[in-house]
Formats: structure tokens, sequence, C-alpha cells
């Protein structure tokens, strides 16, 4: 789907509403490639998720926060959702056990970049008030408004029985990096509203079809060939088809940037390229610069990082981010990594 000729139509309008919607995100440490809840047999080795996590209650999501996801993803903006936003006609899209039925709301998805958003929608049928997952406790020193993920919670299965959110994909059912988090504006004692992140790994292919699923922690399935298991699968959705979105990109390749996402490329080094990256930011036409991360001065404007390099396999490195502000990509002239420009078109 991606093509340097053929982009999709874009219009000012849709940039600047995209651009309105997300900017003003309040800016996760460890933001590390989220390993699923997966074990080897031939080696014994358990997966476990180890995260520590408070109770629902005492989670601290801004009202903000769940505003701003349900202006890019849930209706109140028609031409958003007319654009790129994929929203599945009510009740399509989901699955259901004993316990809790699963619905997937909206997708927007960028694969020139690889980075996407969900929202998903999990009712408690029992009506018991249990929720299947912990909200993680935010330290003290990342609640800064330039760091987007400061002031949110994400859902973590900590113990037995909990549910883990992934999205899977292709045939192998390779699995996507990405957090959820909760909206607690939206959410009621025993209907979660949840959007997600989403990063395919560098054996997503154009066109694999995508499924969110919930896993149980403490339950096991096996796995691909049989020579591994993972943890079970409880509910599973088929995501829809997405509308490819307008990207800029530069001569080589190497650096893409939509609205939703960066990817950068590079050879291999001594040093995963997420984490040698250090400061980044988009420069506009007119001269400004807008920074998307810095790490010297702990800034983060994005939801989600995620690294590909040699010890996954890979014969490149390559970096990506699910961007939590956007930009008018008719205006931008360059990315910005570490001093060095990056021009665009």
């Amino acid at each position: 789907m991606r093509n340097d000729h053929h982009f999709p139509p874009m219009t000012e309008d849709f940039d600047r509403r995209v651009r309105q919607t997300l900017e003003h995100l309040p800016a996760q440490p460890r933001k590390a490639q989220r390993a699923p809840l997966r074990r080897i047999l031939s080696v014994g080795i358990a997966a476990a998720l180890c995260i520590g996590g408070t109770a629902f209650a005492a989670s601290d999501l801004p009202v903000a926060i769940g505003r701003t996801f349900t202006l890019l993803l849930h209706g109140e903006d028609a031409q958003l959702l007319q654009d790129y936003t994929i929203t599945p006609e009510p009740g399509t899209m989901t699955d259901e056990n004993d316990k809790y039925r699963m619905t997937v709301e909206s997708v927007l998805f960028d694969e020139s970049a690889g980075a996407g958003i969900i929202s998903l929608h999990l009712q408690n049928k029992t009506g018991d008030g249990v929720i299947p997952f912990d909200a993680s406790e935010v330290l003290a020193t990342y609640k800064k408004p330039d760091i987007v993920w400061g002031n949110l919670s994400e859902c973590v299965s900590v113990k037995d029985g909990q549910y883990n959110f992934s999205v899977i994909y292709g045939d192998d059912l390779g699995f996507a990096g990405g957090r959820f988090y909760l909206d607690q504006s939206r959410s009621t004692e025993n209907d979660y509203y949840i959007v997600g992140t989403l990063i395919p790994g560098s054996d997503y292919t154009p066109g694999m079809p995508l499924r969110l699923v919930a896993q149980e922690q403490g339950k096991w399935q096996l796995w691909g060939d049989g020579s591994s298991e993972t943890a079970l699968i409880v509910l599973d959705v088929a995501l829809p088809e997405f509308e490819q979105m307008p990207y800029y990109q530069t001569s080589d390749g190497a650096v893409t940037l939509s609205q939703i996402g960066l990817r950068v490329t590079t050879p291999l080094s001594d040093e995963v390229l997420v984490d040698r990256i250090r400061h980044i930011a988009v420069k506009m036409k007119d001269g400004t610069e807008q920074v998307v991360l810095d790490k010297e001065s702990n800034t983060d404007q994005t939801l989600y990082s995620m690294g590909f390099g040699r010890d996954a396999g890979y014969d490149s490195d390559t970096s990506v981010y699910v961007l939590a502000r956007t930009f008018d990509l008719t205006q931008v002239q360059a990315v910005v990594l570490d001093g060095t420009e990056y021009p665009l078109s």
C-alpha cells in the first residue's frame, strides 16, 4: 500500500482538525518493545508481565485525554471519520465469553509508518464490577505537561485471570507492540472504554489482516508450529480494513512522517536506534521547529515507541513512534534527528 506517486486525498481542513485534536494531549517511562505473553517450550521459559499497578479507582486519567480521543475516534467530528478513521457498524466487530464482551469501535492505522490507534469497548456482562486488569501507577517524576504519557494509566495484567490486550497479524500470528489505556471519562462500573496504540513488527507486510485479542494471564495455549505457547486468547476480533493515510518521506525512504507516525531506518550499529536517538523535531517551512522527543529535557510528545534491531534478528535498525501530536504535512520541510536534517517530500 505504500506508493510514492498515489497519495490518498488530504484536505487542509483535515490536517487542521487532526492537528488541533492531538497537539494538546498532556505529553510512560520504559518505552521499550512490549513483550507478548508467550513462552518457549523447548527451553521452559514462562513469560510473565511484571508491572506494578494500582486499583481502578486510584488511577488518575484526566477528562481531557478521554475527550481528545473521543473527538478523534468516536464521531464528534464527522469529517475525521470520513477521512481515515474506520468505524464499523455498531456491534459488528464483537467477541464475547461468559464474562466479557469486547467490541472494536474504531481504528486509525498508518501502514506507511507502521503506527496505529484503536478504540475498544469492554463490557462486563455479569455486572459485578470486576475489571480484568489493573491500571498502572504513574511515577510523580513523569507527571509533566510535555510528557504525554505522564498522566495516563496503562492497562496491565499482573495477576492470573487478568486480561492483556494485543494486536496480532499474519499467518504466523506476529504480535504488534503497543500500550492500552483506560478512558475514565467514558468508563463506568461495568463498561470500560479503552484506547490503544499499535506498532507491527518488521515482519509485517502490507495488507496483512490485523486482529485484536484479549489474553488471559496464567493460562496457555500452543502457538505457531507448536514449539511455543502464548497466553490463552479468550476474545478475538478481526480489525476492519483501514484507509491508507498520506505520508512524506526522504528520497531514500529512510525517514517517513505521517499524521500519526514517524518511522526511521538505518544500518545496524552497536546501539539500538530507538535508544540512540536523543532528540527529534519536525522543521516547518517557516523555519520553526516543533520538538517531538528530547531525552535531555525529559520531553516526550509520543504515545508509544518501539525499535527493531540486531537483537531481534533484523538486518537493519528501525525505530517507530506513535505521535501524540500531528503536523500539517504540506508545511513540513524536514525531520531533525539529533541535529541532522532529513528533508521530506
